[in-house]
């Protein structure tokens, strides 16, 4: 009496399955006529360069960041042609070497540094693409030769008239302004401008070759005080980074100083605010007006793309030197110094490209507060400035830099008042692993070494 009912729940189960199979084959033929557009345009202005390197990208890149898309089988049903689809199109914004060629020399460069910095972090080829098409990994030898390659292409002129010209002038009227605040338009997504970024401390310093840019990264005091406790991975909610760049104005003998100011960076630590953005708020004025970077909100993704691969860092490239000039235990019994300039202000930088070192003229208060608004040079009686040079080595965060490495010597004037109310000069040099005085001068006018130093213009920065 069993065997109906049985035989009957069989049927009604197979129907049941039978009609769930169909029900799947003919939506998955439905979506089939649902396509996202993904053409291959005709290549306007393909990338140029060595066909060594171009075969590299060609293999790695080109898939999804050319007009040269070729499609695997298992890439042609929809839905996973959807996802093909979407990477493809977002790629080709990003990147385009099918039409790179219509963009500026520089900006090529640009792309082409993130490219590198990308594959070095793992982060493109895509892991899921790599996963399903394994030919695509860069191996380090192809790495190398994509270096190589951007290394020759580094522009060593040095800076044109024209630049020079423009740096003299933004100088003369930002010395001019002097100490007037001006009104500043916050960025697209809404992070106002901080206009005492000038005044935070230096955490560490960058020489952009790829970009031909000088840089600084200053930190609030939430920032340095988690440098000063090792506390910065995580950074802690409230830490500030501004990362101000200058334009690179080399010479004859490859003595690179500070010209035009470029931009300043914004970077805020807020986890919760900017929990869309990798618990970051990220912002950027550019000129000496000061005009905010970016169409809309959306420009933040370009921060998030280049940063996403640093999660091990908190998303930071900047490495912060010590808050000492030497480590404590290589002082033991050396000389002492009239001071820490690494914590006082940054009055200007330079780079040596002859002797691979770099470094930051820094002023205590009373120093800055002159040099920022006066091209005359004559220090009041108080006045304190240190340059402190430091071997420069690459930036393992990012290639196409390099940071401050060992420090190699620190330099002091400082600037007294005599009895006769005249000023008189300090001037003392120290150097070594332990720092040992290596020149001494006091007198009733600066000897060249500190009227050098006195000379130093300050680098602009509204």
């Amino acid at each position: 009496m069993d065997k109906e009912p049985t035989a009957a729940k069989h049927q009604s189960r197979f129907r049941a399955a039978a009609w769930f199979t169909s029900t799947l084959a003919l939506a998955f033929l439905a979506i089939q006529f649902i396509r996202p557009e993904l053409s291959n345009p005709p290549v306007a202005a393909d990338l140029q360069a060595p066909p060594q390197v171009k075969q590299i990208l060609k293999n790695s890149c080109y898939n999804c960041h050319s007009n040269e898309t070729k499609l695997s089988w298992f890439d042609k049903p929809s839905p996973a042609y959807w996802l093909v689809a979407r990477d493809v199109n977002a790629a080709r914004k990003h990147i385009n070497f099918s039409e790179i060629g219509k963009l500026p020399a520089g900006q090529q460069r640009a792309a082409l540094f993130e490219g590198v910095f990308q594959v070095s972090f793992g982060a493109m080829p895509l892991p899921r693409y790599r996963l399903l098409h394994p030919g695509s990994t860069v191996t380090p030898e192809q790495l190398n030769i994509l270096k190589q390659y951007l290394q020759s292409t580094t522009p060593n002129e040095p800076a044109t008239p024209a630049a020079i010209n423009s740096a003299e002038v933004q100088y003369n009227e930002w010395i001019q302004v002097g100490a007037a605040t001006q009104s500043v338009a916050p960025a697209p997504n809404g992070i106002a401008f901080l206009p005492d970024y000038k005044n935070w401390k230096a955490i560490s310093s960058t020489n952009r070759f790829d970009n031909g840019t000088i840089r600084f990264v200053l930190g609030n005091d939430v920032a340095v005080k988690a440098i000063a406790e090792n506390h910065i991975n995580p950074w802690p909610d409230g830490a500030a980074f501004a990362k101000v760049a200058w334009l690179q104005q080399p010479d004859e003998k490859g003595f690179v100083r500070s010209g035009s100011f470029f931009q300043v960076e914004f970077m805020i630590r807020d986890t919760r605010k900017y929990a869309g953005t990798l618990g970051w708020g990220w912002a950027r004025w550019r000129g000496t007006d000061l005009k905010p970077y970016g169409k809309d909100a959306n420009f933040t993704s370009e921060c998030v793309g280049c940063h996403a691969p640093l999660s091990h860092t908190d998303y930071v490239f900047t490495k912060p030197i010590p808050l000492q000039l030497w480590n404590p235990s290589a002082s033991q019994g050396a000389a002492a110094l009239p001071g820490n300039p690494l914590q006082w202000k940054v009055i200007t930088s330079a780079i040596d490209k002859a002797d691979s070192t770099m470094s930051t003229l820094y002023g205590n208060d009373v120093a800055v507060d002159y040099a920022r608004k006066n091209s005359q040079h004559n220090y009041p009686a108080g006045s304190i400035l240190s340059l402190v040079t430091w071997a420069q080595r690459e930036d393992d965060r990012w290639f196409g830099a390099r940071i401050p490495g060992e420090v190699k010597s620190a330099e002091y004037v400082l600037v007294n008042a005599a009895p006769d109310g005249r000023p008189s000069y300090s001037y003392s040099k120290y150097e070594g692993a332990q720092p040992t005085k290596a020149a001494a001068y006091e007198g009733a006018t600066p000897n060249d070494r500190a009227s050098y130093l006195l000379m130093q213009r300050a680098a602009v920065i509204p």
